[in-house]
């Protein structure tokens, strides 16, 4: 009985020396792993802070390329290098934190923020007009004033104004997107890149009337007067000779300063066609629409499309009055001191002006004469985001002068 309760005594002893055994392991696994954790977290939030104090020196600065080294932060230290990348005038910014001896890296890039991405964008002129019930405006938004509102419109895209919107009547706006006020994005004042970038691998022209029709075949028909005089139309393109775009503007960037651009047809590749001005230009730098200008390859039918255009107007983009029923344009309109136009608005055809791209515009104009019925004259206008524009832009289309992240790695 006696050595019985001694095994007993020791069986149990044993027992409990194993269970405390185990139980010490898994405090002490518990440990390293909460310290772990802490010190990856520490780690994180190090590298998150020295990618935010970069995105911020951007933002301020864009050709800000300085970077980081050895900053002690929270007990311990970030370098960030800030380089430009080979494709889109991108930027990326590489976050090194180092705590307790250990490193964890963020990566992030950046792209200039240009103003095609915005479905619509009214300047300080076009701010004075109200959207009201019925109205859809699709992608990203922005009004450089008071975003006015009568009804319940509604905003597909986030929505941005530099003052406080606006509303009047029953209902409300509606902003699927949602909305943020206090965001100051003016037009640039001069367009010299565009200018820069036509002559020097694009084409360039001084004065006068260019007109130009594109062909689904990826060639263009070209006719330039050196006076700035009425076009006659129709124009007899028959007798003009094609060249390949390519040859005709290898970066695909076409302008007439201090003259007037005259385009229809099918586009091919990426292109952004202009008509800008300088204080000397007199009443130039428009555009006009003289058919339908659309896509060779169609992205809503085919999305792998890698077709883009942007129309650059300093002054009105106009739809000529063809006596069309319908008229049809997939581009990123942009026109500094004027809008997008329809000729003849209260006399023309009843239709549908449709674009598929956006528009940015200092002015809103009236595309119809507001009647109904028999009496309608002009254009009903159905605009819908091209989805592409979000993160891709024609070449050298005027930028916002601020960047945006495109990707963030951790």
């Amino acid at each position: 009985m006696g050595r019985v309760s001694i095994l007993l005594v020791m069986g149990t002893t044993f027992m409990f020396l194993f269970v405390n055994k185990n139980l010490t392991d898994v405090g002490s696994d518990a440990l390293r792993n909460a310290l772990d954790y802490y010190e990856n977290t520490m780690r994180y939030n190090i590298a998150v802070a020295g990618a935010n104090f970069s995105c911020s020196e951007l933002f301020r600065a864009p050709n800000w390329r300085a970077g980081y080294s050895n900053v002690a932060f929270n007990g311990g230290t970030f370098s960030v290098a800030v380089t430009d990348l080979a494709t889109g005038k991108r930027v990326q910014i590489v976050s090194t934190a180092t705590y307790e001896g250990t490193t964890q890296r963020v990566t992030v890039v950046l792209q200039p923020s240009y103003f095609s991405k915005f479905g619509y964008y009214g300047g300080t002129h076009a701010s004075a007009a109200a959207w009201e019930t019925g109205d859809t405006v699709a992608g990203p938004n922005h009004t450089q004033g008071t975003l006015q509102t009568t009804g319940s419109p509604v905003f597909l895209g986030k929505t941005t104004s530099k003052t406080q919107f606006t509303h009047t009547g029953s209902g409300a706006p509606v902003f699927n997107g949602g909305y943020e006020t206090g965001v100051n994005i003016p037009m640039p004042n001069n367009y010299n890149n565009i200018d820069s970038a036509a002559a020097v691998n694009g084409h360039k022209y001084t004065g006068g009337n260019l007109y130009l029709q594109f062909l689904a075949n990826g060639t263009v028909k070209a006719i330039y007067t050196a006076a700035v005089t009425a076009p006659t139309y129709p124009i007899n393109w028959a007798v003009v000779a094609a060249v390949p775009v390519n040859t005709f503007a290898p970066n695909g960037v076409v302008n007439v300063l201090n003259g007037n651009l005259y385009v229809e047809g099918q586009t091919t590749g990426q292109l952004t066609l202009a008509a800008t001005r300088t204080t000397s230009g007199g009443s130039n730098g428009n555009v006009t629409l003289m058919n339908d200008l659309t896509f060779a390859v169609d992205p809503i039918a085919n999305p792998t499309s890698t077709d883009l255009l942007g129309l650059v107007g300093y002054g009105d983009i106009t739809v000529r009055d063809n006596s069309a029923a319908n008229f049809k344009v997939q581009a990123s309109l942009y026109s500094y001191t004027g809008g997008f136009k329809v000729e003849n608005y209260t006399t023309r055809p009843s239709g549908v002006l449709s674009l598929l791209g956006g528009f940015i515009v200092d002015q809103l104009y009236a595309t119809s004469n507001g009647a109904t019925g028999a009496s309608r004259r002009g254009y009903n206008l159905s605009v819908k985001y091209d989805d592409r524009l979000a993160d891709s832009s024609p070449p050298v289309f005027p930028a916002t002068g601020n960047y945006e992240i495109v990707t963030w790695l951790e």
